[in-house]
């Protein structure tokens, strides 16, 4: 997650349709401040911006010919709901 919130996201760690996603935007975050797995395949990011935080869905996808076992399939932007995604995080 640091090398896509730095804008510098790789095919070994991102499928592509995650790149052709973001290819344009260009992040502001100055810290990941909480990571939560949901599932197996799921997990919350918490990250801190200039405006404040901002949460993020990430869905994996796991196949054993990826270099890291695991790869990214999806980012998604959520509301943050609940207390554990920023208040023990401060």
């Amino acid at each position: 997650m640091n090398d896509f919130f730095n804008n510098n996201p790789s095919t070994e760690l991102f499928d592509k349709s995650v790149l052709e996603a973001v290819k344009d935007h260009k992040f502001k975050i100055e810290k990941i401040k909480l990571i939560k797995q949901r599932s197996s395949f799921n997990c919350d990011v918490v990250a801190q911006d200039p405006k404040g935080y901002r949460s993020f869905l990430v869905s994996l996808q796991k196949n054993s010919s990826f270099t890291h076992l695991y790869k990214i399939s999806d980012v998604k932007e959520q509301k943050i709901i609940s207390t554990y995604q920023w208040k023990d995080n401060l």
